[in-house]
């Protein structure tokens, strides 16, 4: 073009006359013709042919049909409004990617920060590299509002990739979302370790994910309202369900309600003697919620105060469940909402203790009866509800158990119901494993589950070798990266060395004891644990049954993934237990206790479907799975008089 130029009349002419076609073009992208040009045919996205008169073309596009009535030429075509969404996404970050080079240019440092890396240095680096980047953006916008087949091609691609048979939108979608909230996490960090330099870099980037996933959206909105929502899904699951399921989810859901509320009067009421009672550890945990909500002079201070200044009594993800519980006195009462103690302690009850505690068991029945028994699944429901150790932790006890519970749960949940696929529910184990060890390390104790897991696809053909690898290094990536992204202050170093530091004697503490290891409650071993752990839970006669009622179960009967799974986990958790710690506190045990007595309901199972153990054809006869249901429900019966007679003791003498 500049050589044209440079050629005199001619070459102005040329330069006028291209230069008036891009902004006919242009303007003609975003809705408009400047003058009439000939008619354009084409065949539309949905296979008919398309044409247009050259009057039409004068006409504002109808942006709200999906495709233009133009057919497929370059501006007037089917795909023109996601040309226009596309140009105007790389429009939109292009202007925020210069303004925050403008503000990585000018940006001030803090005198006390920039020990470690040179600040200046490190500035013009940025800003250089980050210069090369929106260059080629610059370049890739201007190249796809000129080049009409260049775009077309482009829009082509995408719509090749997003919708085709691997449905790749909807993942994109989800992991632009994920990604920009990780580099949002970033960005905060910047205030606390992260090089302040890259801080404009880190929101720019953020921001790109979200409207990134914006411009899809709008952009694929068809794709969307073909697709069943939320709403559609859930109804479609419930549709799904036998009406004896929706029968028992409807009467359990009834009697969690009433569970639910039996809990108000006694986790808000003070007692007798007007007092309202706190214990240790609702003390120590509440100034460090009730601060993350306090307001803060400047937003870096507002970053310090949550991301940086949790105590790491527990895992991150408590703090930010038992924030989010106070949100509502937060800003029903202002500033001095933490001095309503009693309100504030009562909902943290309610919502972080007993709530996703009767999820879990909702979750356990589920997984033992599939909902297909009123007797059986109402039965465990009541059961589960009544042992006296979680009766206990929902009485007057805010604190991380619950939530650990129902994640096990939920990991169990997702692992049984992949059935050796390794497919989404595998990684979404993952996920709430990593969750679990985020508030307070359970989650590791799955490795046993997990490698057996594995082992189970690797000899039912299911998994390769290289495969099985490969399923392991995503599964432990999916749960590390839930921690990190759960936890985010653990990527500062300082925070993380910190949090360590003041861990690591609780943790002496919890395995040793406090040095008194003299025959008594500190001794490690099975029978000095089963003591202490028949005293809330389940007396040790009743434990051995369910060891063997899992054992049975893992190798024979209709319910042997489930088995295996339960009895992986148990086993690790009770090994670690009763030969690492020396502390009995109550509700340490509590994550194991769920999927132990699941163990127990699910005995019978091991008499349906085929035996696999020779010569043990006979218990596939009616008259043995009769026997053992019997035999279950004599254990199960005598357990539960016992439970009731320590909730008896315990309502007659108190905590």
């Amino acid at each position: 073009m500049i050589p044209d130029i440079l050629n005199g009349k001619a070459g102005a002419s040329k330069f006028g006359e291209r230069w008036h076609e891009f902004l006919a073009k242009t303007r003609a992208l975003f809705g408009y013709a400047l003058r009439p040009a000939p008619a354009l045919s084409g065949y539309g996205m949905d296979g008919k042919f398309l044409m247009a008169l050259p009057g039409e073309l004068g006409k504002p596009i109808n942006s709200s049909f999906p495709y233009a009535t133009t057919g497929t030429p370059s501006f007037y075509g089917a795909r023109q409004p996601k040309s226009k969404y596309l140009i105007g996404f790389l429009l939109i970050i292009l202007v925020e990617g210069l303004l925050a080079q403008t503000s990585l240019l000018t940006m001030r440092f803090d005198a006390v920060r920039g020990h470690l890396f040179n600040y200046a240095n490190l500035r013009l680096t940025l800003a250089g590299a980050f210069f090369f980047l929106l260059a080629g953006l610059l370049t890739a916008g201007m190249g796809l509002l000129v080049n009409s087949n260049w775009r077309q091609r482009t829009i082509a691609t995408l719509d090749a990739r997003l919708l085709g048979p691997k449905k790749r939108l909807f993942f994109i979608q989800g992991a632009l979302l994920l990604t920009g909230a990780f580099l949002f996490e970033c960005f905060l960090l910047s205030y606390l370790a992260f090089p302040i330099p890259t801080r404009p870099l880190f929101f720019w980037a953020s921001l790109t994910c979200g409207e990134a996933w914006l411009g899809l959206r709008i952009s694929y909105a068809e794709a969307y309202r073909a697709r069943p929502s939320l709403a559609d899904n859930i109804r479609a699951g419930w549709n799904a369900w036998l009406p004896i399921q929706r029968k028992v989810f409807n009467i359990l859901a009834l009697l969690g309600l009433l569970y639910f509320l039996v809990f108000i009067p006694l986790n808000l009421l003070p007692d007798k003697y007007g007092k309202f009672n706190t214990n240790p550890d609702e003390i120590v945990d509440y100034p460090d919620v009730t601060k993350a909500l306090a307001a803060q002079p400047t937003f870096a201070a507002t970053v310090q105060n949550v991301v940086g200044g949790w105590g790491w009594q527990y895992g991150y993800p408590y703090m930010t469940v038992s924030a989010a519980v106070l949100l509502a006195p937060r800003l029903v009462f202002g500033d001095g909402f933490a001095s309503h103690l009693q309100l504030n302690i009562f909902l943290l009850r309610q919502f972080v203790s007993v709530l996703p505690m009767e999820l879990a068991l909702l979750l356990a029945v589920y997984l033992v009866t599939r909902f297909k028994s009123v007797w059986r699944s109402a039965g465990l429901f009541a059961f589960l509800l009544l042992v006296p150790g979680i009766v206990k932790y929902n009485h007057n006890y805010w604190h991380p158990d619950a939530l650990i519970v129902l994640c096990c749960m939920l990991t169990i949940y997702f692992l049984q119901r992949d059935d050796l696929r390794f497919k989404r529910n595998f990684y979404l184990a993952a996920v709430f494993c990593g969750l679990a060890a985020a508030i307070k390390l359970w989650g590791l104790f799955f490795v046993l589950a997990i490698a057996g897991y594995l082992l189970a696809g690797l000899i039912r053909k299911k998994l390769t070798i290289k495969s099985g690898l490969l399923a392991g290094g995503l599964f432990i990536l999916a749960m590390f990266g839930t921690i990190i992204f759960s936890s985010p202050s653990l990527m500062a170093p300082y925070i993380a060395k910190v949090a360590f530091r003041d861990w690591l004697p609780r943790q002496t503490a919890l395995l040793v004891g406090p040095g008194m290891n003299d025959g008594g409650i500190y001794n490690t071993g099975l029978m000095n644990w089963l003591k202490y752990f028949g005293d809330h839970f389940m007396k040790p006669y009743f434990f051995f049954f369910v060891v063997f009622a899992l054992v049975t179960g893992s190798m024979m009967g209709s319910r042997k993934y489930l088995n295996r799974i339960l009895l992986a986990w148990s086993a690790a958790t009770v090994f670690f237990l009763a030969y690492f710690v020396a502390m009995k506190n109550f509700q340490y045990m509590l994550p194991v206790v769920v999927p132990l007595y699941c163990g127990a309901f699910l005995f019978p199972s091991a008499t349906e479907g085929s035996a696999v153990l020779p010569g043990l054809a006979f218990l596939q006869k009616p008259l043995a799975h009769k026997v053992v249901r019997g035999v279950t429900i004599a254990f199960i019966a005598s357990q539960f008089v016992i439970n009731l007679i320590i909730l008896y003791l315990y309502v007659v003498r108190g905590r």
